[in-house]
């Protein structure tokens, strides 16, 4: 085997290395340039999400406001004389106060 072709291997091998190293590069720029893009996105939605749970934090007290009113028709109902109701659905597995 002959210097030349040594030295043309070499050669070949650097520009192999070369093409190889500038393509990683190029792809972890376009990584951390979506990267970005995507927390960018992020930022908006935990924005949107804030907004929704803030505008919608009074729709947790319908459970309350429904407790008062049952107690609020009950004592209504014992003040008038009428016998109480009785709640068919206060037993059932499902049921929340």
């Amino acid at each position: 085997m002959s210097l030349f072709a040594l030295t043309t291997w070499w050669t070949v091998g650097w520009v192999v290395g070369a093409v190889v190293v500038l393509l990683v590069a190029v792809l972890i720029l376009t990584i951390t340039a979506l990267a970005k893009k995507v927390d960018g996105v992020a930022e908006e939605l935990v924005s949107d999400l804030d907004s929704i749970a803030h505008k919608t934090r009074p729709l947790q007290d319908v459970g309350a406001a429904n407790g008062a009113i049952r107690t609020i028709t009950r004592c209504l109902r014992s003040a008038r004389g009428e016998s109480p109701v009785l709640d068919r659905y206060r037993t059932s597995p499902g049921w929340r106060e």
